[in-house]
């Protein structure tokens, strides 16, 4: 007898891998909890966090939005679609980083970064680029948005059962002024970029573990009952500034997030981690989920990650989907055998990526 002696198949990779078809792996067949279907799930990250709105909405669940669009926006054909890919108006938060100064500026831990640029009478909000397309009429109105943007976002950290944060990047732009994080480089979806006032960093492991470390005991300290899941982007950089090749890039960048990740996890009976990177970007995958251009998440894709998310950490979901109740069940089923999804129309607007612009021509 040795210490591998009596482990389950699944610590054997002939057994799990090997033997088994991809789609049918239970991948995240040990979560640290469960969820209940009643649970308000907030959501926040990179654009492919985008996805877990649309999915929850086809099994019948509604994503918490803790930031809703006005009535009159619904009433008058106002633009609403900002306001349901994430539980709050804050657009794809690509790093660890910025999630923290989301939290810190919310809960008046740092003053409210106030990074606005004029361009044809109206006025863009560079943290949330993307947010708002049409801009704002005045300085006054921008400033505004944002402050009741982050009292929302405090409501939504403070109200949530679960917060789940998709990581995206390690490279990232930072203001040598103040300090803060932009989602996308100034110059790229807005604003002009400035050599001395905007700078480029590529964050460690060590800084990412430290960003997440923080983030957990920020939110356990306002709301200690709230359940965290970590996932990683499995979709590469479009493009790096850093000195690597962009392959190389995003492999270090990826590394770097789930390394990070599986550390801090490990600390926190409250922290779980979804293996999105894995589902989609590892070998034994042989590449089916991916676009032509090798980058891009294909439907089939996502629908394998989100069916793999819902029956893992919604039991009852899994139960419905399915009269078998075998571990290896790939959950995709799930999404397409519930009788609410047939029911639900698809309300989620189409994925945006502020990063897209960092391969657009100025």
């Amino acid at each position: 007898m040795h210490p591998y002696s009596n482990l389950p198949p699944r610590a054997f990779w002939k057994k799990f891998v090997s033997d088994v078809a991809w789609r049918d792996l239970p991948l995240n067949d040990t979560p640290k909890f469960q969820l209940l279907r009643s649970d308000k799930v907030a959501t926040a990250g990179s654009c492919f966090a985008q996805h877990i709105a649309r999915y929850m909405k086809k099994v019948g669940m509604a994503p918490y939005i803790a930031e809703p669009a006005h009535p009159l926006m619904h009433q008058f054909g106002g633009e609403v679609e900002s306001y349901q890919q994430f539980s709050a108006r804050y657009g794809n938060i690509y790093t660890t980083r910025q999630c923290l100064e989301l939290f810190q500026q919310a809960f008046g831990q740092r003053p409210m970064i106030e990074d606005f640029f004029e361009q044809d009478g109206r006025w863009y909000d560079l943290v949330r680029p993307s947010v708002v397309k049409a801009g704002f009429a005045s300085l006054e109105e921008a400033r505004a948005d944002r402050a009741y943007h982050l009292g929302r976002v405090k409501h939504m950290f403070e109200t949530a059962d679960v917060f789940i944060f998709t990581l995206g990047l390690t490279e990232c732009w930072l203001n040598t002024e103040t300090g803060h994080t932009y989602p996308a480089c100034p110059g790229t979806v807005k604003g002009e970029f400035d050599p001395e006032k905007h700078v480029f960093r590529n964050l460690t492991c060590t800084e990412v573990v430290a960003d997440l470390e923080a983030l957990v005991a920020a939110l356990t300290e306002v709301n200690p009952a709230l359940k965290i899941i970590f996932t990683v982007s499995p979709v590469p950089l479009v493009a790096t500034r850093s000195e690597r090749n962009v392959l190389v890039a995003s492999s270090y960048s990826k590394s770097v997030l789930r390394a990070a990740v599986g550390e801090v996890e490990a600390r926190h009976a409250q922290v779980a981690y979804f293996p999105s990177f894995e589902i989609i970007s590892h070998a034994a995958s042989f590449g089916q989920y991916l676009a032509s251009d090798l980058r891009e998440v294909t439907e089939r894709g996502v629908s394998h990650v989100m069916g793999c998310f819902l029956s893992s950490f919604y039991p009852e979901l899994a139960a419905a989907g399915s009269s078998s109740s075998t571990a290896a069940a790939p959950a995709a089923s799930v999404a397409s055998s519930s009788p609410a999804a047939a029911a639900t129309p698809e309300l989620a607007p189409p994925v945006e990526c502020d990063e897209l612009f960092n391969d657009v021509r100025a």
